[in-house]
């Protein structure tokens, strides 16, 4: 790229009255033009030694027309009007971005005016023409320049293309930040040419911010690099990626505005000064998670807060206590919130109930429980009204009432190995396998004999259906003998024997 001053200047002691100055470029690819692209070139006045007079308008100087191998450049009036130049002043006319053509050689600028007056005064009343040239002279620069990249930041995976412009005789390289250098391959030209644009893309893919250092130089006889001219470009990486870390004391994002602070003690997250909210699958944690509470996903989700006193479950946006599903706690004891009803405390041999928040035995209600064993020293009903068992050492004892009155056992069918009882009453059917010994005190009142009958040692009485009057008597009175009380039915035969047991016959 080049840049163009032209200086116009009124060497008169008086004004001159100018209506318009053209600046020339000449176009094209040889040796003689400036540039073969007019449009890139920023045409301006940058500063101006005189003033303009009251009733004239400052100049312009603006791209005007091409043709004829130039292309003008006009400095006139907004409104085509003619201006006042005082004598012995100046004005600059700035050419820039011109984007100089590859071949060297002498450009000459053409610079014509539209002017008269000056220090011939009434003699020159109206405009002439004048011109005048300029001349450039091109050299082809015997050094690289404007190295760049395509693209000063790039995605994951995308190459990076480094562009310069430099003389072909000179060997190139790439350097990388870490010392490592490639080399670059010479460019194929269609026509040979001593200076030109040059590209590389290096071999290394970009993961972070990286300056690419440019080497130029030349190899001697001996194929030792003699380095000579060096520059530098810098292309970033969209996302960087670090081998060994990054260090600065916060992160913020980009489209929402969360930020990450670095302490002493690690990091804290929060969004618009206040603290914010982590997102994570899965937290794996060495050692503490402190906050002052825990939750779901969702508004719904239960979650936990920490009091002093330990934690407490809730549920739903409110503070309504939530339930725990746990495949199993391990505890010392459990009680209620306040302490002070009943608790469950857990010891080698199982579990304990308190009640009222001491050591004393509390009640265990339940629908049904279902234990191996259950050692008790009574078992009652839920009131306390009812029957209840108690279990003394002999056995147990049944009792109905809150005191200590016998109750009834009512079952429909009793195994026993021994039976005491003081009064047996049988509704329907009294049937003994293993035999039976009916006692009066000490002293036996009936048995049942291995040969199938039924001995009675002092007497037996039988009453009727509805337990009024006898059906018969057996040594009713401490006497021998039976007495009925009604007909007698036998189906077999009856033995009969004297008092001494002798003279024993069959009837």
């Amino acid at each position: 790229m080049g840049m163009v001053y032209v200086v116009v200047s009124n060497p008169h002691l008086a004004d001159v009255t100018w209506q318009h100055i053209d600046v020339l470029i000449p176009i094209g690819s040889g040796s003689g033009a400036l540039t073969d692209n007019a449009s890139e070139i920023t045409a301006s006045i940058p500063t101006r030694s005189y003033q303009p007079q009251p009733t004239e308008q400052a100049p312009n100087f603006t791209p005007h027309s091409g043709g004829g191998g130039h292309f003008r450049f006009r400095a006139a009036a907004p409104l085509k009007g003619e201006m006042t130049f005082p004598g012995q002043e100046y004005l600059i006319l700035k050419l820039e971005n011109i984007p100089v053509s590859d071949q060297a050689g002498l450009a000459v600028v053409s610079i014509h005016e539209t002017a008269y007056r000056g220090d011939l005064g009434a003699r020159k009343q109206s405009p002439r023409f004048y011109g005048t040239a300029l001349g450039l002279v091109k050299q082809t620069p015997q050094v690289p320049q404007n190295f760049r990249a395509d693209h000063s930041m790039v995605s994951a995976g995308q190459d990076v293309v480094l562009r310069w412009e430099g003389p072909d005789s000179l060997r190139y390289w790439i350097r990388y930040p870490d010392g490592a250098f490639e080399p670059v391959n010479p460019p194929v030209r269609p026509t040979p040419t001593s200076y030109g644009p040059h590209r590389h893309t290096p071999t290394r893919s970009l993961t972070r911010g990286t300056t690419y250092t440019l080497m130029a130089g030349t190899v001697d006889g001996n194929g030792q690099v003699q380095e000579g001219y060096f520059l530098t470009t810098t292309v970033h990486a969209l996302i960087p990626e670090f081998d060994s870390g990054t260090r600065t004391p916060w992160i913020e994002g980009t489209t929402a505005p969360g930020r990450v602070t670095f302490s002493r003690d690690g990091a804290k997250v929060d969004h618009n000064g206040i603290p914010g909210t982590v997102e994570a699958g899965t937290a794996d944690i060495l050692n503490d998670v402190r906050a002052s509470t825990v939750k779901g996903r969702s508004a719904n989700s239960g979650w936990i807060d920490f009091p002093d006193t330990g934690i407490t479950v809730h549920h739903g946006p409110n503070l309504d206590l939530g339930v725990i599903d746990a495949a199993g706690v391990n505890t010392t004891w459990v009680g209620d919130r306040t302490g002070a009803k009943g608790w469950i405390g857990f010891s080698q041999p199982g579990a304990t109930v308190y009640k009222g928040g001491t050591q004393d035995r509390g009640t265990l209600s339940a629908d049904k429980i279902d234990v191996n064993g259950l050692n008790t020293t009574w078992v009652g009903d839920q009131d306390g009204g009812n029957g209840w068992i108690e279990f003394p050492e002999s056995g147990l004892s049944v009792f109905h009432g809150r005191g200590r009155d016998r109750g009834t056992v009512s079952a429909h069918k009793a195994d026993l190995d021994d039976l005491v009882t003081g009064t047996a009453l049988v509704k329907k059917r009294l049937t003994v396998n293993g035999g039976m010994t009916v006692s009066e005190g000490k002293k036996r009142a009936l048995f049942t004999h291995p040969n199938g009958y039924v001995g009675i040692d002092t007497g037996m009485e039988v009453k009727g259906r509805e337990g009024y009057g006898y059906v018969f008597r057996v040594n009713a009175g401490g006497e021998y003998g039976v007495f009925v009380d009604g007909p007698l039915a036998v189906s077999k035969t009856i033995y009969v024997w004297n008092k001494d047991g002798t003279g024993g016959r069959f009837l």
